[in-house]
């Protein structure tokens, strides 16, 4: 026993020292992901993100020092995933390993959250489009909540609105019409082509 208790000491003294070179190491890689969504390397960022998220550097770190930037990569990931079009795989990331308490506060998860929701929407059969876009505008309201002076949420909020409005009218409507009203939808990223539901194209 008295011969183990200084090699016990020893293994936690070397891996106490360790950490920081290891947070660095995480860190730099989390700076190589950043670049990348900077660049609009959005397959690369997306994939560097990823790895960051679920590294092997987490095991050895404490979660205060890599909770804040975990919430930060969630939110990139969020972004990524809405421009590349992939709605159904980024809302299931949210529902898994993306899922983070920490997120609930964050008006941006809200506002991203309202925005893929309103393209997923577009591939919901017609009977499921007006719960999604409901849903979508739950998550507008829920972004002004936490940040009243969200503009962007403010607008795609009211324009929810408008577009249940035009839906519950029963309307059909061309694949052009709704490609102009779902355009207007506010991000800070680019935009990618909508496709309207085949139950609502004429």
């Amino acid at each position: 026993m008295k011969r183990i208790l200084p090699v016990l000491l020893f293994g936690g003294l070397i891996l106490l020292l360790s950490i920081p070179v290891i947070y660095g190491l995480w860190l730099g890689r989390l700076a190589d992901a950043e670049a990348a969504f900077s660049d609009t390397r959005y397959t690369e960022a997306q994939e560097q993100f990823q790895q960051v998220f679920s590294g092997w550097e987490l095991s050895f770190l404490p979660p205060f020092l890599v909770g804040e930037n975990r919430v930060r990569i969630v939110l990139n990931l969020i972004q990524i995933g809405y421009v590349l079009g992939e709605y159904d795989q980024t809302l299931e990331l949210l529902r898994g390993e993306g899922s983070l308490s920490a997120l609930v506060s964050e008006p941006d998860y809200h506002f991203w959250m309202g925005n893929l929701l309103m393209a997923q929407a577009l591939n919901q059969p017609d009977g499921h489009l007006i719960d999604t876009l409901v849903r979508c505008r739950e998550e507008y309201l829920e972004t002004l909540r936490w940040d009243a002076d969200f503009w962007d949420a403010k607008y795609n909020y009211e324009y929810v609105n408008k577009l249940l409005a035009e839906f519950q009218e029963g309307d059909s409507h061309s694949e052009d019409d709704i490609e102009l009203l779902l355009d207007k939808v506010r991000t800070d990223m680019p935009r990618r082509k909508k496709v309207l539901p085949p139950e609502m194209r004429k």
